[in-house]
């Protein structure tokens, strides 16, 4: 399949660092409105103020988690009254989770600087499907593969830290529970502690190629006046863009297909996110890309965060397109994860299938 004569030279300009609120990342966006605008299409840049309080909110959490498991090790061995201890360690990890929330939803003060995002949008109230795509990278002390696993462990750690603490109420615990118990708090806070984004990963996979995507499935759609283009910003400071648009956007019943990652190995993954007729676009679309290499219909797993989730909680039908295994995620949010490793050809692939599969289900 031969990819647009656009595709390649776009793909380079956009593969390189490009964390929320820098110049390399006001470039891509720069090359994204100039390729738009290409198509036919007329986009517009929506500015708006962020911050990462939201990572900054997991850092806090994951660090907190793993004071109060470390702090909790030694009362729970020790020969002191059972409901003084209990008490102290619910009540440490329920302040870890107020101050992380309140942080994270803007209602304390963050150690966040401002950010200044740019949404590019190119549509409007008859746009009946949106484009989507994130155009920044990030990278972090762990991959996305580590800070799933970590997320997990995390909140498995809580739920056990809890239980012993629960337990102690009876009596003092053997070593070997206390410490079996509170390990996987530790460990999995230690990971979530190292969210802080870094501006090293060109984001070749997450999310040059989604947005290499988006545009071909627009490119392939240009002449109809109800296909709509959205490449948001700071998806990578958590889903930000896509908060700061549904935010301004009237309440309409449009759908969206959001790709994010898609890499040139693994199967393509279709993720519905909720109800009939997201799940019926999402078979839609896995049919055209059958034809393409293997294809999975699934929710999305636990602990990866996409734009579509926000899209789909103000009220949208839609789908998360992506392409990968487990060897991607060990490089997304590195700095491995750079054009050499990754071709355009998935992308391409998936936004012909994705415009072919939408041209039957609007009809």
């Amino acid at each position: 399949m031969t990819a647009p004569r656009w595709a390649g030279p776009l793909f380079h300009r956009l593969a390189r660092p490009r964390l929320p609120g820098t110049p390399e990342l006001a470039r891509a966006q720069a090359a994204i409105v100039e390729q738009l605008q290409e198509l036919g299409y007329q986009p517009r840049q929506v500015p708006f103020t962020t911050s990462g309080r939201r990572l900054a909110a997991v850092t806090i959490a994951g660090a907190g988690l793993g004071w109060v498991a470390l702090l909790t090790v030694p009362l729970l061995v020790l020969d002191l009254a059972g409901w003084p201890v209990t008490v102290s360690g619910l009540a440490g990890l329920a302040l870890i989770a107020v101050l992380a929330l309140g942080i994270a939803e803007g209602r304390l003060p963050t150690p966040a600087s401002p950010i200044r995002g740019v949404n590019i949008v190119a549509g409007g109230s008859a746009t009946r499907v949106w484009l989507v795509a994130h155009s920044d990278s990030k990278s972090q002390g762990a991959s996305l593969a580590g800070r799933v696993m970590g997320s997990v462990v995390a909140m498995l750690g809580a739920v056990l830290l809890s239980g012993v603490l629960l337990a102690r109420i009876a009596g003092p615990l053997p070593v070997w529970m206390a410490l079996a118990a509170c390990a996987p708090a530790l460990v999995g806070g230690a990971v979530l502690s190292f969210s802080r984004a870094r501006n090293e990963s060109p984001g070749a996979v997450d999310n040059a190629t989604g947005v290499i995507a988006a545009l071909t499935a627009a490119a392939q759609l240009s002449g109809r006046s109800d296909i709509g283009v959205i490449i948001t910003d700071a998806e990578e400071l958590g889903l930000e863009g896509a908060r700061a648009w549904v935010a301004t956007m009237p309440r309409s019943e449009a759908a969206f297909v959001n790709f994010d990652g898609l890499d040139d190995r693994g199967s393509y993954r279709v993720m519905p996110h909720a109800g009939h007729a997201a799940s019926s676009l999402a078979r839609v679309i896995a049919a055209e890309l059958g034809g393409q290499g293997g294809v999975v219909v699934q929710r999305l797993p636990p602990g990866v965060l996409v734009d579509g989730i926000v899209l789909a909680r103000y009220g949208l039908t839609g789908v998360s397109v992506s392409r990968g295994d487990f060897a991607t995620l060990r490089v997304v949010h590195t700095a491995r994860d750079g054009p050499e490793r990754v071709s355009v050809a998935s992308a391409v692939a998936a936004g012909r299938a994705t415009a072919q599969a939408l041209g039957r289900w609007l009809s």
